[in-house]
């Protein structure tokens, strides 16, 4: 069953998880004023990700891992959505009430040939926000209108490729904010190491 939320913008809200418990309620609380529909596509979490969701009102789909890409072409392609945007957030990631006011201000005015929307992210690493080193701020494509967008097939750095139209920068609040541990980042990094040498190859 999918659940709306009429107060929202009409975007439908992308976030893929496993094991994601930590972080999911912050992000669906992060997107839950503009979003018309929050959608999670999770790849066998073994904690209470899915339940946490679900009670946070996103609805649920299940898909086995591959890669990112793979796993949010999936999602675009599966999850029947009919919002005019779509949006795409990590579930570490948060969108800041000013990001998303603006969001629910603007949108509903660009002009027709906007077809992406790009945010400046920030990366809060042990409770610092990382301002320096090329990291603030990272200009991403995270939200484009629905059809005009697929993504990638890379195994590392994959972005959203628009077919048409141009890109508007929206500036305001949005954060990468992982809670996990130290050994999670040295895992996380010696993964992506493995996914920038399969995409070399």
């Amino acid at each position: 069953m999918t659940t709306s939320n009429k107060a929202g913008a009409d975007i439908s809200v992308i976030i893929l998880t496993r094991d994601e418990a930590i972080h999911i309620e912050r992000a669906i609380a992060s997107v839950k004023p503009i979003a018309a529909r929050i959608i999670v596509v999770d790849s066998g979490s073994t904690d209470d990700t899915i339940d946490i969701a679900r009670r946070a009102g996103a609805d649920i789909f299940h898909h086995p891992w591959v890669n990112y890409a793979t796993q949010f072409q999936w999602a675009l392609d599966h999850c029947g959505i009919t919002t005019a945007w779509v949006m795409r957030l990590d579930a570490d990631e948060v969108i800041g009430a000013d990001l998303a006011a603006r969001i629910a201000t603007e949108l509903p005015n660009v002009p027709a040939d906007v077809t992406g929307i790009t945010f400046n992210l920030g990366h809060i690493f042990m409770g610092r926000w990382i301002r320096h080193g090329g990291r603030y701020p990272l200009v991403l494509l995270r939200l484009w209108r629905t059809g005009a967008g697929r993504m990638e097939a890379r195994w590392m750095d994959e972005h959203v490729i628009i077919d048409r139209g141009r890109l508007l920068n929206m500036p305001g609040t949005m954060f990468d904010h992982n809670l996990k541990d130290v050994s999670f980042f040295i895992d996380k990094h010696n993964r992506y190491a493995t996914r920038e040498a399969i995409d070399k190859l």
